[in-house]
């Protein structure tokens, strides 16, 4: 069997050096012969990435939102749809204008008191509010969707966050990343700390102030680090800096213990990423970062830049 058909039996095919779904866009366009032109716009498909899918007691799936690819490809899109799985193997598709509605992904999406409350999510880039946190209720008989104004200490522009209904009429988040300002750039952290937020008087609160650290590593230039040039997450803990390995957490690649403050690190193609769980002495810091670059410098055989996030 060829590469091409062991591709097709799980779904994918390759375009362009990049894999693709044999179902999705890609295939609709190779079907019609319809061109990769991004100013015509993109083609619908239901193969998304940041969707939420909340199974109901009675048997409805109710699909919210989510994205389509990345902003290069011709068919990104981030949608701002609700499409209904019924018992009855029924599909409904509710859309609603952008004003009412605007596209969101990686959101929460939280069943309560007839409703299901959407919370956070990514959405376009032109269009976050960094500080501000979207929330919005969508009416499960009618699929009416509105908007919730809340107050208090929110959360920020957090997606890929966990959430969870209590039955006091609190919805908990934590977990996730918020998007913040920096200068003229948005910057995208991690977020440490868990909220609150009241369904009652629509009020959120903070509820822990862990006072985290996060630092990240890249390449000069840009750099990625892929194939055999991947630094090993081992050899970057301090060799000089007295540890105890720890298991990892979440989606940590390694955890230690240093000065009784847990310190992990988490490789991605594109960074390195360093949270420090507490305060360090501003010395023993400054030489533990600094050695994780040099390490990591030393395994790429390329120039690092240490980064506070």
């Amino acid at each position: 069997m060829d590469a091409s058909r062991g591709l097709e039996k799980i779904g994918l095919r390759l375009r362009n050096g990049t894999l693709k779904s044999s179902y999705g866009p890609y295939r609709a366009r190779d079907l019609f012969n319809i061109p990769l032109n991004p100013e015509e716009g993109p083609i619908w498909t239901f193969d998304r990435m940041g969707q939420t899918r909340t199974r109901l007691p009675e048997g409805r799936l109710i699909c919210i939102g989510g994205e389509h690819e990345d902003f290069y490809d011709p068919d990104f899109f981030i949608y701002n749809d609700v499409v209904v799985f019924t018992p009855e193997d029924g599909i409904e598709i509710y859309a609603y204008p952008r004003e009412v509605f605007p596209p969101t992904d990686f959101h929460s999406a939280t069943v309560a008191d007839g409703r299901i409350v959407i919370i956070g999510g990514l959405g376009n880039e032109n269009e976050r509010c960094p500080g501000h946190t979207p929330v919005y209720s969508l009416d499960l008989s009618s699929y009416s969707i509105s908007k919730i104004l809340t107050s208090g200490e929110l959360p920020g522009w957090i997606s890929k966050h966990e959430a969870r209904h209590e039955h006091t009429g609190i919805i908990t988040i934590r977990a996730g990343q918020v998007v913040q300002e920096c200068g003229s750039e948005q910057r995208i952290s991690r977020n440490f700390e868990d909220f609150a937020l009241d369904l009652r008087s629509c009020v959120w609160q903070r509820l822990t102030d862990r006072n985290w650290h996060e630092f990240s590593i890249r390449q000069e230039k840009g750099a990625l680090f892929v194939l055999e040039r991947d630094p090993k997450p081992e050899t970057l803990i301090p060799r000089s800096i007295p540890h105890v390995i720890l298991p990892s957490e979440r989606n940590a690649d390694v955890r230690f213990l240093v000065a009784e403050i847990p310190v992990s690190l988490t490789l991605d193609v594109t960074q390195i990423e360093i949270v420090v769980e507490g305060n360090l002495p501003e010395s023993l810091l400054a030489r533990l970062l600094e050695e994780i670059r040099a390490n990591t410098e030393a395994e790429v055989g390329c120039c690092c830049t240490l980064n506070q996030r």
